[in-house]
């Protein structure tokens, strides 16, 4: 058993003075079995992780998935130290705005014009904004997860605090059923503004569910937007627009682009970017902040270099197809689904007897964390990752489904689960982003 003595020591400051103890849900030791797991790290190398008490991890959470090229990277660690002597933040623009702003457009199927913001849910609410005022319309339909602004997650059961005049504007539909977003036009005729989705949630699109958004939301006259945070410069360089050959009319990016740094884009068609001139306000003081624009800048570079996605792919293969191997040599098929494309993909738990699937999400968390590998669930791949961290992980996996099985046979956790139960703010869904 690890220790963890200063981990410790720093939650129970950290609880007196942020809830939670940390900045992001999913960061959170809620999300951890408390006790014996890590909650603070130190620093990061590659694919490494060093916590505060100097325990090493291998880590596929990636911070939640800006990790694209992994941490510590010589390339953009000598980009951003060029730039620091040189400023952070100006009274104008500086080059490197226009430079980015330019492979953006080089990059990106729909983008003609980019602004840049810092979070995701800048750009996704960018993106309404710009919608709203191009069509003239209020309503907003929306699939997936699109960061914590009014607009978003006024839709959602995590509403307190949201006036229901502004969650009654946003409407959802389901993830690869185009018939619920048919009954939402037909509901609200020349009233939706635009239809924002995840492009690629679990294990994609089928039946050319997206051609057939896109149709649909044309035909309409709304706004069509991917919201890219995600799935953005993860599985392919353009994105779910490159991957499936459907250009939307405006896409938010943010996570991947930066390797870490605080950047975000929205991006779109000229005629509707234009409406910022206009008055139609998308501004933040730190949109052109130069170190996450050089940061940026460069790990673009290293991402479209031939091969980078085909290795991504390869390792994110080599991960999903052994859990799913591993899940059929233990009889576990009903109680764990392996789910989403290679590049990110995950595990889901089910109730089992007298445990529910926080139970079996905890023995599992154990069991990859004694075995020096952090996952929340859903996994993310870096190039720094190799053939031997998702052997480790496999490994780790096993003894996972090993005590798994054991817990299911004895209808308890006792005597298995060391730490406290996890236990995330946002129950069910054990597979977040935030």
């Amino acid at each position: 058993m690890s220790n963890y003595k200063k981990s410790d020591e720093l939650l129970k400051r950290a609880v007196k003075v942020t809830p939670l103890g940390a900045q992001t849900y999913s960061k959170s030791y809620r999300y951890y079995c408390q006790g014996d797991s890590p909650t603070f790290i130190d620093r990061g190398d590659g694919c490494y992780l060093y916590d505060v008490d100097g325990n090493k991890f291998i880590d596929f959470v990636c911070a939640l998935g800006p990790i694209t090229i992994g941490y510590n990277n010589k390339e953009i660690n000598d980009a951003i130290k060029e730039q620091l002597d040189k400023g952070i933040s100006f009274s104008l623009q500086a080059e490197v705005e226009v430079d980015l702003a330019e492979k953006i457009t080089e990059i990106i199927p729909c983008a003609e014009m980019v602004r840049f913001v810092k979070n995701g849910g800048d750009a996704t609410t960018a993106a309404i904004r710009l919608s709203r005022a191009f069509t003239g319309r209020d309503i907003v339909a929306l699939s997936g997860y699109h960061g914590m602004h009014d607009w978003s997650i006024g839709s959602t059961e995590n509403n307190r605090g949201i006036p229901a005049d502004v969650s009654n504007l946003t409407k959802t539909f389901e993830y690869n059923n185009i018939d619920s977003l048919k009954e939402l036009f037909d509901e609200y005729p020349n009233q939706i503004a635009a239809v924002i989705l995840e492009p690629i949630q679990a294990n994609g699109p089928k039946d050319d569910f997206l051609q057939k958004v896109k149709e649909l939301t044309h035909e309409n006259s709304a706004v069509l937007i991917f919201d890219e945070v995600v799935s953005g410069f993860r599985y392919a360089l353009g994105g779910a627009s490159e991957l499936y050959d459907v250009v939307p009319d405006m896409a938010a990016f943010g996570k991947g682009m930066g390797n870490g740094l605080a950047i975000s884009a929205v991006a779109g068609k000229k005629e509707i970017m234009e409406l910022i001139e206009e008055g139609i306000f998308v501004s933040t003081t730190f949109g052109g902040e130069a170190l996450s624009m050089v940061g940026s800048m460069t790990a673009l570079k290293i991402l479209e270099k031939p091969g980078a996605y085909d290795y991504i792919w390869k390792l994110g293969t080599m991960l999903k197809e052994g859990l799913e191997s591993l899940i059929e040599q233990y009889e576990l098929e009903d109680v764990i689904l392996v789910s989403g494309l290679p590049p990110h993909c995950g595990v889901e738990f089910e109730d089992v007897g007298s445990l529910d699937y926080l139970d079996i999400n905890s023995i599992y968390s154990q069991a990859m964390i004694h075995n020096g590998v952090i996952t929340v669930g859903i996994n993310n791949i870096n190039l720094s990752h190799t053939e031997k961290e998702i052997e480790v992980f496999l490994t780790a996996a096993e003894e996972a489904m090993v005590n798994i099985k054991k817990a299911i046979e004895q209808d308890s956790t006792e005597g298995i689960l060391i730490g406290k139960k996890v236990d995330p703010v946002f129950k069910r869904n054990i597979v977040e982003e935030n």
